[in-house]
């Protein structure tokens, strides 16, 4: 984590730095050759880390007003099991203690691979996370309220669902503990905006090639609590 903090405590830094760490599990459709070593950062990763960084940033007259930078600090492809993580997102348990033990193994496996962190983005096997929702719908990547944990599955490929995905991680690290969108979707879903073509609306389906997103929003990204010491 880096940021210009100034000396005034409540004001909010105008750039910031988060650094992100790449896991690859065995399945996971991430456009690599498989002659290409572990340590390179496959095409789908480079492509989401572009687009976080493109969109999460403001700009006038080419001059950047605010915005946060994503650094991938290493990104390394598994091509065996991990031992206490499930192959296939699909087979998630969702609930109860073998989901917090589930949980617990990646954030050690993460820990393991990059120590300077502030988040860990896992990419999965399957093509959604969990079980179908009782709504019938899928859900195609999640972002833990609790833990420094994103997990995409093979059906997330919407270039800048990962932005949508670190976005939640920002305001969800609000270090004032105000972790809802500055334009609530709903009074039971304040973590997503009302906006169908925002980024961070609850469905991709309605964005366009580019999705929008608001100079407040960038602003609350930026109280992330992981841009201040």
């Amino acid at each position: 984590m880096n940021s210009n903090l100034t000396n005034n405590h409540f004001r909010t830094v105008k750039a910031g730095t988060l650094n992100v760490c790449i896991i690859v599990l065995p399945g996971a459709k991430v456009d690599r050759n498989s002659t290409d070593n572990q340590s390179i950062v496959p095409n789908r990763v480079k492509r989401d880390i572009a687009a976080a960084n493109k969109i999460w940033k403001q700009y006038e007259k080419n001059r950047l007003i605010q915005g946060v930078t994503f650094t991938i600090t290493r990104s390394v492809v598994f091509l065996e099991n991990i031992s206490g993580i499930v192959s296939n997102a699909e087979n998630f348990p969702i609930g109860g203690s073998s989901h917090l033990t589930m949980v617990q193994a990646m954030l050690k496996t993460g820990r393991k691979v990059c120590q300077n962190a502030d988040v860990y983005v896992f990419y999965m096997n399957g093509n959604r996370f969990g079980p179908v929702n009782f709504d019938y719908s899928s859900t195609l990547a999640v972002t833990y309220n609790s833990f420094p944990l994103i997990i995409m599955t093979n059906a997330s490929t919407d270039e800048y669902l990962l932005a949508h995905e670190l976005g939640h991680f920002m305001f969800i690290t609000n270090r004032f503990n105000e972790t809802d969108d500055p334009e609530p979707f709903h009074e039971l879903d304040g973590n997503h905006n009302r906006t169908p073509s925002n980024l961070m609306f609850p469905t991709p389906e309605f964005w366009p090639i580019v999705p929008e997103i608001t100079s407040e929003q960038i602003h609350k990204a930026l109280n992330s609590r992981v841009f201040y010491s």
